[in-house]
């Protein structure tokens, strides 16, 4: 069982890239992330200080928050991906890493396990692009969150996304794996 754990901004190109990989490894791999967490919660939830929303961090940039039932619900989150890898299916997990808590709390639960963590690094001219052409994000998040997703995180790749298409960062993915020896993980 292996784990791929890709973590980057908002609109880094995470979900393509991992549409891309799912493709190309020899395995099937699952894919799951912090929006099957989003998707999980009751409507009310959404845009409400028990669940998730937005507001604005000390440095007024725009942050995606929790309150308890949004940060209960992320750790449960944590703990199901866990879970699936431990199930001993392959698994491909999009995330984006909003505190040094949520990270303490991911490294606690996939410890032990093959876990690749990837880290996905787009210019934050590039992300402003991309998150005005989705029409679906708050815009602010990517620039909110690109000082903060990568803080603490000890990668075994890093990839961008800025120009290369996700196909070629996808090869590129799998032939640094490749090269990983599974003892070393």
């Amino acid at each position: 069982m292996t784990l791929i754990f890709l973590n980057g901004a908002t609109s880094s190109g995470k979900t393509t890239l991992a549409r891309e990989l799912q493709d190309r490894l020899d395995s099937p791999h699952l894919l799951t992330g912090i929006d099957d967490a989003f998707a999980m919660l009751p409507r009310h939830l959404h845009n409400h200080r028990d669940g998730f929303y937005f507001d604005r961090d000390r440095r007024q940039k725009v942050r995606l928050n929790f309150g308890e039932f949004g940060l209960a619900t992320l750790k449960a989150h944590h703990r199901a991906v866990a879970a699936m890898a431990k199930s001993g299916i392959d698994l491909i997990c999009d995330e984006v890493i909003l505190t040094d808590k949520l990270r303490q709390d991911w490294m606690t639960v996939l410890a032990g396990l093959d876990v690749i963590f990837i880290g996905v690094h787009c210019s934050l001219n590039e992300l402003q692009r991309r998150e005005s052409a989705r029409g679906d994000r708050v815009i602010g998040q990517a620039e909110g969150q690109i000082d903060v997703v990568h803080d603490g995180m000890a990668y075994d790749i890093q990839v961008k996304t800025t120009v290369l298409p996700a196909q070629g960062v996808a090869d590129q993915i799998v032939r640094e794996i490749a090269a990983i020896p599974p003892s070393s993980r």
